[in-house]
């Protein structure tokens, strides 16, 4: 019997409303996180990664956000029935997240040391029964093992430093840090690699690795990199339009992709072993939210659409064990 999945969203609808009316910004998302498991989810700027997160943490700016229908189950329990102080209690605890951009994430005002130290002491509760100062030093401790254990060298020191004190690289290992500093059975990664150069991502990327084996937590890794999903993802979720285009193995994927949004990612990223082909591009940009096709989101940019994909949502099949493809081309396979 398969074991029970740590995170499991079901038919997870996200809206906003605005002075044009409401618009679905995640439509229908469903996936399975396993215990330990590396999922990527994978798409384009505005494809609804990032608000999928929120609405996982219970994050969203309200007005004008909302979850509209769906299910998110983490442990078995429905985060969206959770009274609100229990889902505070479950976040940085049991799911911690990494936010994109650590320049604009960080409080500026605050020392780093202030704010891993107050993430620690609110869900663990660290010297609680002492007096403040001994629970205050026990969290500065720990505060300073998290820096040592992400990286950062001299964290006794650092500790104090402000965020503009540190670099790029540095900054995102301090969100790192205060993200694991309550060692969570999840950890959701937004971009946790944007706007770092190929040299600290590849760092960034070994140690959340090496902590996650370390620590036994699942991740859930949004990237629009397709060499971040291959280096670091055990299965992948193509989302387009606030919909999942595909979702498989990322082996199964990038040998065998069958959604023609998929290839066309594939084929836009560069191979650096061997001669390196001329790159395709994909026509065209993602649809408006206001003014979504009728049927398949991606039907106006693909050169395989025929007359059905323009008439009703295509059905999600299963092509291979694991391997499902919203497409009703996709068992003619992505070179058809």
């Amino acid at each position: 019997m398969a074991a029970q999945p740590l995170l499991s969203v079901r038919n997870l609808r996200t809206v906003f409303g605005t002075m044009q009316g409401e618009v679905t910004a995640v439509d229908d998302v469903s996936f399975d996180v396993a215990p330990g498991e590396v999922l990527g989810i994978v798409g384009e700027s505005g494809s609804g990664k990032s608000v999928t997160a929120l609405s996982i943490m219970g994050l969203l700016p309200q007005p004008p956000g909302r979850v509209a229908g769906g299910e998110i189950l983490f442990e078995g329990r429905d985060l969206l029935k959770l009274p609100r102080s229990e889902l505070r209690r479950m976040r940085g605890s049991a799911i911690g997240m990494i936010f994109q951009e650590p320049m604009t994430s960080l409080n500026p005002v605050f020392s780093i040391g202030d704010q891993i130290t107050e993430t620690i002491r609110v869900h663990e509760r660290i010297g609680a029964a002492a007096a403040r100062t001994r629970g205050a030093a026990a969290a500065r401790t720990r505060g300073i093992e998290m820096l040592e254990k992400v990286g950062i060298p001299s964290p006794q020191r650092r500790i104090d430093d402000f965020p503009h004190q540190l670099s790029g690289g540095m900054r995102q290992r301090v969100m790192i840090a205060m993200a694991l500093s309550c060692s969570p059975r999840l950890l959701l990664a937004d971009e946790p690699t944007t706007a770092l150069d190929v040299t600290i991502q590849a760092q960034i990327l070994d140690l959340l690795r090496d902590l996650q084996r370390e620590m036994g937590m699942a991740i859930v890794v949004i990237t629009h990199n397709m060499g971040v999903i291959a280096e670091f993802a055990d299965r992948v979720a193509i989302m387009y339009a606030g919909r999942i285009a595909e979702e498989g193995p990322v082996g199964r994927i990038f040998d065998a992709p069958t959604h023609p949004y998929t290839a066309g990612l594939l084929s836009s990223t560069p191979d650096l072993v061997g001669e390196v082909p001329r790159l395709r591009t994909i026509p065209g940009t993602l649809p408006s939210l206001y003014e979504l096709p009728p049927g398949c989101r991606f039907a106006p940019r693909c050169d395989r659409r025929v007359e059905a994909c323009e008439s009703g949502r295509p059905a999600t099949q299963e092509i291979a064990p694991g391997h499902f493809a919203a497409c009703i081309r996709a068992r003619e396979g992505a070179s058809a």
